[in-house]
């Protein structure tokens, strides 16, 4: 029996899934994006938020808590807010990704901040951040750099090596 016609089918159907995945992955990839394009227009317009699941969910695909933390505390600074307290953390996963998650935002966030340094938090409003997000006072403001931008005379840089 010649091989060579169940060989070359095999390559045929390989090369068929091959493209198949790739057409997949980038309908994947639109949807998606278009899941987020979704809810950013219905907060801008402030219709409510499906929380019916676009596609069926597969195992791994669900965020984390952290990640649902991280994620609305970018969008509160895209939206100019200094910091979250931790129910409005909640009221943004609820609307955001259907799921009510009580008192575990609190503890996840405190460890979050406390252990882990991945946000910071307001100790006296008990709102957390991202990083390098918190209002700035009088005695936060830095000094101007004292750096490489120094000429040793007005008009004149510094020549080969760094010599004046």
């Amino acid at each position: 029996m010649d091989t060579r016609l169940i060989e070359t089918r095999r390559e045929e159907i390989a090369t068929e899934i091959a493209e198949l995945k790739g057409r997949l992955k980038t309908l994947q990839s639109e949807l998606d994006e278009l899941a987020i394009v979704e809810r950013v227009i219905n907060r801008l317009t402030g219709s409510p938020v499906s929380t019916t699941p676009t596609e069926p969910e597969k195992p791994g695909t669900k965020p984390t808590i952290r990640q649902m933390i991280k994620a609305a505390l970018m969008d509160a600074r895209q939206r100019g807010v200094p910091g979250l307290l931790p129910k409005d953390i909640r009221a943004f996963i609820k609307t955001t990704y259907g799921q009510e998650i009580g008192q575990q935002v609190n503890t996840t966030a405190s460890r979050m901040w406390h252990e882990l340094k991945e946000i910071e938090k307001d100790q006296a409003t008990g709102a957390f951040f991202l990083p390098k997000e918190k209002p700035a006072d009088d005695t936060t403001v830095e000094s101007p750099s004292t750096g490489f931008d120094r000429n040793q005379e007005p008009g004149r840089e510094a020549g080969q090596g760094g010599a004046p």
